[in-house]
């Protein structure tokens, strides 16, 4: 065969590869869409089943266990160990394995979590008040949601969305909680790219269509600005190669790497895994920057935060909330 005979044959052999490859993308992108629709809504069916039982006298422990245990009957997984912080903690508490925290009068208390099917995941997150006093400070934090989604749409800035929900906050004599922000949404990757402020920055991100995100809101009676707090009861795997010295830390670190992948994990989770012993092998993996520590986080002491969270697929002109 002639190289004139060849050229023809060679060009419709890579048209024919290209078609393939655009094929599987499309395979790709409509399982991802059809999981995280369902993660969606098992996480939605959890969250109207678990706030009735979010009540005074109610042990943290307990809760967190029961959404856990629930995500996982319904054929999902967690996205990341559920979080119930109460008060001045915005995000990334989760209970230890002996936990005796309990719910209490006069307590705001922020339920966050989520489930993630083969990786496509969902994050949602509500607040129950057990102080009157704060009620008005919920209605912010919703308000300022519902204003930022009600503007989500492809080549929207995000920082402009972010002066919405600012302003929404401020109106009710708070103020958003300016180092947290809401986070694109890709699989296996639970904070991507892509940020939501919610609050006004210079410049921002362009929303593009088909893209999914997490949009939160925290309203704060505080400084409006969270710190990191000492216990740690969550981490992440990192892609970090470095000789370890502990066996027990090798076998953790390619467990949490096979079944967690990218997604966070919680101490107690290791522990029902391997026993009490996990406590050196944390401590090498961290020094060493294999596991993430995701420290929680906290306003100024007496103070109080309200959160509202939703998961959302941005359409052509508009974005459809998926857990609502």
């Amino acid at each position: 065969m002639s190289n004139d005979e060849k050229e023809p044959l060679e060009k419709e052999s890579i048209k024919e590869e290209e078609k393939s490859e655009e094929s599987e993308e499309e395979e790709e992108r409509a399982k991802y869409l059809e999981d995280i629709k369902e993660s969606c809504k098992i996480a939605k069916e959890i969250r109207e089943y678990i706030r009735p039982k979010v009540k005074v006298g109610a042990k943290v422990l307990d809760l967190v266990e029961e959404i856990e245990n629930k995500i996982y009957e319904k054929d999902a997984a967690p996205s990341f160990p559920c979080n119930i912080s109460i008060n001045n903690i915005a995000a990334h508490y989760t209970a230890h394995k002996f936990d005796e925290t309990e719910i209490n009068e006069g307590d705001v208390v922020k339920v966050d979590f989520g489930c993630h099917i083969d990786g496509a995941i969902s994050d949602q997150a509500f607040t129950v008040s057990f102080n009157p006093e704060q009620d008005k400070l919920i209605e912010a934090a919703e308000e300022a949601l519902q204003v930022v989604l009600d503007n989500i749409k492809p080549g929207v800035e995000t920082n402009y969305l972010g002066g919405l929900a600012e302003e929404i906050i401020k109106k009710y004599g708070y103020l958003p909680v300016s180092n947290l922000s809401g986070h694109q949404l890709e699989k296996w990757i639970l904070h991507s790219k892509k940020t939501i402020p919610i609050v006004k920055l210079p410049s921002g991100d362009i929303i593009e269509e088909g893209e999914t995100y997490a949009m939160e809101v925290f309203a704060s009676t505080g400084l409006g600005e969270v710190h990191d707090t000492p216990n740690v009861y969550i981490y992440r795997v990192q892609p970090v190669r470095v000789p370890l010295r502990n066996k027990l830390a090798r076998k953790m670190m390619r467990f949490c790497a096979e079944k967690y992948q990218t997604l966070p994990f919680a101490k107690r989770w290791l522990i029902d895994e391997f026993g009490f012993k996990v406590r050196l092998a944390i401590r090498e993996l961290t020094m060493k920057k294999i596991f993430y520590e995701y420290h929680p986080l906290a306003d100024k002491k007496g103070s109080f935060i309200a959160q509202k969270e939703h998961t959302l697929l941005v359409e052509h002109d508009s974005c459809k909330v998926l857990t609502e």
